[in-house]
């Protein structure tokens, strides 16, 4: 049964400890309910004009609460302050029969805001004095009866918090929805296991959580209100409201909710994204609109720091921020791991705003370790027929072009992008066929001392395609190492170097040393000591001909398993090269700590900075430390003759470049007879 508006007027001041603003609404008429002395209902100034609308709002609260009997949220603006309203129907009783034609406002302030104009916020006006307003200024006790008794027959659950989160109050009903006999301490123990943390922050939010009791599974609709004190800041009380939507959550169609939407985080699937994103597509086909696709960058390294529930939580999290900062009409879901996809009216995409999420969701991870670093893509809509998954694809391939390492970093797609994943799936699909048909072969770039004396020579893989021809490395080697295929090729290389080395045993060209890449991916995929090892026996070559280069950038991701292989391999007679030395943040680091036989310096470093005499000073003193630790020291990308002298001075031992000769295949590697006359 309901009550009579007497019992609501008395018991309404009860609210008051938990929220700025609380009153009673008639929204079938557009009036507040006045409350000085007439108990009877009688109408005190219009609605909009406390609100501030000159007419009938369209999505008003109050009257959708009404007439869906469910509890319904929005955000205001009064005098350049948020004001969240949450709208809760109320049956009370008049004339002896029960009506939801009332319904109780909780209205608590939020942010400031800088544009009284913002898309879907509306103005508030000044109070008005004949509307039911309570202030929380002077009254920060939160009372035992902050509900009224209006709420005990109500359908919805209410749950009320004090400050500390401690349950105080629970209506009948929502000790019904639970399953939950009438004991707080019993409501309070489920609802700590229930709602998890990232809802339970102290900010206001609505999601949408399953809830299973004896072998049935429901889906309530949440409404988290949150009062927060205005001079301190803290947070002293909120309110849980919860309503049974599983009724509704079948579709004309009879799909269930969870065919359509991601069990963590209660926002859309793919699915459920793509059927939202066409319908409206096929309803607007005039509109311009974009679609967006973001990443995390090195998401699973979070999973392994912090453990998968830290993980699932940061999701949880991204997805109440697209709640809390999407426009009503825009769409969002999570399609798979951590990709996040948004679609929008292009007018309504402000990359300001959006920065900000992005800044809000990263600060809720503060670790020196691991930062959340956001990927996002940018398609704008041009054709409305195509798939929505193909649309889907242009957004990602515009997050797989950034290379940067910023908080947020945003990327639009463009046509060129599509011919390059054309042109990677090219690459991909025919990089099999291409090794079993031996059409990779080594090209060696040589490494010869002051005198021009070839040394030995670098082997660098070379596609040589049958219709093609060559094919440069540039087109290749970064494909397959995004593809995580290049361990293969790398595997391919290391093979025909071993088997050119055996070839020249009992030659004069025994004397040359062949060195050999071994990329980051090699350490993930292969175990190289075992590699290595086979194919000295298979070859029976000298190991200590096979240079092994390893980039400070691979020795880095994983030292300690680095320092361990590396001196396995040097005790088996190979020689260790540490190439692309000071490309890092490491690297006098790595001197210490791993045992190397030859130092690798790209002429890279001198270009990259403007100050060449302290650059200069830098890498002699680089030489000067190498050769102190009993290590040779090799200057690659040497261009000039005026390089090669200032090298020389320094007291560098070996040079490589195209000063001296540009990669070039085994034949004329063969014919310079060991010698470059410069």
């Amino acid at each position: 049964m309901g009550v009579s508006l007497a019992e609501l007027k008395n018991y309404i001041a009860g609210m008051q400890g938990l929220y700025d603003v609380v009153r009673v609404v008639e929204p079938g008429s557009c009036h507040v309910v006045k409350t000085d002395g007439n108990a009877s209902g009688s109408e005190a100034e219009m609605c909009y004009t406390v609100w501030g609308k000159c007419e009938r709002c369209g999505n008003c609260t109050s009257y959708q609460a009404t007439i869906r009997n469910r509890a319904q949220e929005k955000i205001e603006i009064r005098e350049g302050v948020e004001c969240h309203v949450l709208s809760i129907p109320v049956p009370v009783e008049e004339d002896g029969k029960k009506t939801n034609a009332y319904c109780i406002e909780l209205v608590n302030y939020g942010r400031k805001v800088s544009d009284i104009h913002e898309s879907g916020v509306y103005a508030v006006a000044d109070n008005n004095e004949d509307a039911l307003y309570v202030s929380i200024v002077g009254n920060k006790k939160v009372s035992d009866e902050i509900i009224s008794l209006a709420m005990l027959d109500s359908s919805i659950g209410i749950i009320c918090m004090d400050g500390e989160g401690s349950c105080i109050y629970s209506n009948r009903q929502a000790f019904k929805l639970l399953h939950i006999a009438n004991e707080l301490g019993k409501l309070q123990d489920f609802l700590n296991i229930w709602i998890s943390k990232d809802h339970n922050s102290g900010k206001s939010n609505i999601w949408s959580q399953f809830y299973s009791h004896e072998g049935s599974e429901y889906l309530y609709e949440l409404h988290l209100m949150t009062a927060v004190d205005d001079k301190t800041k803290q947070i002293i009380g909120s309110c849980l409201a919860i309503l049974d939507i599983t009724d509704e959550a079948l579709n004309s169609g009879g799909v269930k909710f969870r065919e359509t939407h991601d069990s963590l985080t209660g926002i859309f699937n793919q699915d459920g994204f793509f059927k939202s994103v066409r319908a409206i597509l096929s309803a607007n086909p005039e509109e311009e609109y974009i679609i967006m696709c973001s990443n995390i960058k090195k998401f699973k390294l979070l999973n392994q720091l912090f453990g998968m529930e830290k993980g699932d939580a940061v999701l949880r999290s991204i997805a109440r921020s697209l709640e809390k900062w999407c426009h009503k009409d825009d769409v969002y879901g999570r399609t798979h791991s951590d990709e996040f996809v948004l679609f929008m009216r292009k007018a309504d995409y402000n990359e300001e705003i959006f920065r900000s999420a992005v800044h809000e969701t990263a600060s809720t991870l503060d670790n020196s370790i691991y930062r959340l670093q956001f990927q996002i893509g940018i398609y704008e809509i041009k054709n409305i027929h195509l798939p929505i998954y193909e649309m889907l694809d242009r957004a990602r391939m515009a997050v797989e072009s950034i290379v940067d390492n910023n908080e947020l970093s945003i990327a639009y797609y463009s046509e060129d992008m599509l011919s390059n994943t054309l042109h990677e799936n090219e690459i991909i699909n025919n990089f099999s066929k291409a090794l079993n048909n031996q059409e990779f072969h080594i090209f060696l770039q040589p490494q010869v001392d002051k005198e021009g004396k070839v040394i030995g020579g670098e082997a660098l893989a070379r596609w040589i395609h049958p219709q093609k021809g060559i094919i440069p490395p540039g087109m290749f080697i970064g494909v397959l190492e995004n593809a995580n295929l290049i361990y293969k090729l790398d595997r391919y290389v290391w093979e025909l170097a071993a088997k050119q080395l055996s070839l020249w045993q009992g030659t004069d060209k025994e004397k040359f040393s062949i060195s050999v890449n071994i990329s980051p991916k090699d350490l993930q995929f292969l175990d190289i000591g075992i590699v290595f090892s086979e194919l000295v026996e298979k070859y029976n070559i000298d190991p200590s001909k096979l240079n092994l280069e390893i980039t400070e950038t691979a020795v880095a991701a994983n030292i300690g398993r680095c320092i361990e292989i590396m001196k396995e391999l040097r005790e088996k007679g190979f020689l260790i090269e540490m190439d692309d030395f000071g490309s890092g943040y490491s690297s006098l680091n790595l001197l210490k700590d791993i045992e190397l036989d030859v130092l690798k310096i790209d002429m890279k470093f001198l270009s990259s900075t403007g100050d060449k005499k302290k650059a200069d000073i830098i890498l002699e003193h680089i030489i000067t430390m190498a050769q102190r630790l009993n290590m040779i020291v090799i200057a690659e990308g040497v261009e000039t003759r005026e390089q090669m002298k200032m090298l020389t001075d320094m007291g560098c031992d070996l040079f490589q470049g195209y000063y001296f000769s540009k990669p070039v295949d085994v034949e004329a590697f063969e014919a310079l007879q060991g010698q470059i006359f410069k």
